[in-house]
């Protein structure tokens, strides 16, 4: 799955990223796309999008086998 995918499938699957994203990041799901998850300049959420992706492994909710990007 792509990057994008894989952090919407996070944010979809665990209340607990999601909650931390939204409450202390005030990042919504429909916020990410393509570009932006990929940017690591300011204003994108590449740095963000990698965090959320870890944790959702460490949870469970992804396997970092099926990351392909």
């Amino acid at each position: 799955m792509d990057k994008l995918e894989a952090t919407q499938r996070v944010l979809r699957f665990s209340d607990s990223i999601r909650n931390w994203v939204e409450k202390d990041e005030r990042v919504f799901f429909d916020d990410f796309d393509n570009e932006n998850v990929m940017n690591y300049e300011k204003g994108g959420y590449g740095e963000l999008a990698d965090i959320i992706i870890e944790k959702g492994i460490k949870e469970g909710f992804i396997d970092e086998d099926d990351l392909d990007y």
